[in-house]
């Protein structure tokens, strides 16, 4: 198997379980984090693709974007990424 493969099977697991934590958070903090998954993914991604770089970075650009995409499910109709759909509605 290769990471196109790889990644939505992680992704499908990984994401629930962000948004299952991230629902105890208060909303503005659930933006930042999205704002910040966003800036992790951007500047490391092809870290994420390719691997390489210092030990541990792979895992952490990959857990920047499943907590992104958490973060991003509480959005009006989620969100949709490599053919997974992630929705989640926010309890106050």
């Amino acid at each position: 198997m290769n990471a196109e493969t790889l990644l939505p099977i992680a992704l499908s697991a990984a994401v629930p379980l962000h948004i299952q934590e991230l629902k105890r958070r208060p909303w503005d903090e659930i933006t930042r984090i999205a704002h910040e998954s966003a800036d992790i993914v951007a500047s490391k991604g092809d870290v994420l693709q390719f691997g390489g770089g210092k030990k541990g970075s792979t895992a952490a650009a990959f857990n920047a974007l499943a907590r992104g995409l958490a973060a991003c499910a509480f959005a009006p109709g989620g969100i949709t990424f490599l053919g997974l759909h992630f929705e989640a509605q926010y309890v106050e």
